[in-house]
């Protein structure tokens, strides 16, 4: 005796039908539309979830984020950093370095917001640099050369 509470309301597993008599399956063609392909997985398992279940009403879609504007490194400020850092620490030349890194680091910090004024101080920067170094070599020249003519 079976222990069944509904007998005769189960499809034979041993049908050789695919198809469910069920009206309302959609794998089951109605008239008038092509037949609709059943779903692949083995007998003897359960049906995919997809299956089971209808379809909801789906995911929202995601969250709208700002466009992140992508500017190019600014390598000139980081090369301009580096080498007044490298002028600050040599400790001879000292005040060379400051101006060059601090704008260096300015044009560094605004390159995200404003390219068009990092390359600005950037240049003022490397400008900077340059009359400073070449203060530096002509003050060097001059002390040499007072040097030499105090001697003879």
């Amino acid at each position: 005796m079976s222990n069944d509470p509904y007998p005769g309301q189960r499809p034979d597993p041993r049908d050789d039908t695919p198809y469910s008599s069920d009206p309302y399956d959609p794998y089951v063609p109605s008239q008038g539309s092509s037949p609709q392909q059943p779903p692949a997985y083995e007998p003897g398992r359960s049906a995919p979830l997809s299956a089971r279940m209808p379809p909801g009403p789906g995911m929202p879609p995601p969250y709208p984020y700002a466009p992140v504007q992508h500017t190019e490194p600014n390598t000139s400020a980081i090369v301009l950093v580096i080498l007044s850092s490298l002028a600050l620490l040599t400790g001879y030349c000292c005040y060379i370095g400051i101006p060059g890194l601090v704008l260096g680091i300015l044009g560094i910090t605004k390159q995200q917001t404003d390219p068009e004024g990092a390359a600005r101080l950037t240049k003022i920067g490397w400008i900077s640099f340059a009359v400073l170094t070449v203060i530096t070599i002509l003050a060097v020249i001059a002390f040499v050369v007072a040097i030499v003519l105090a001697e003879s």
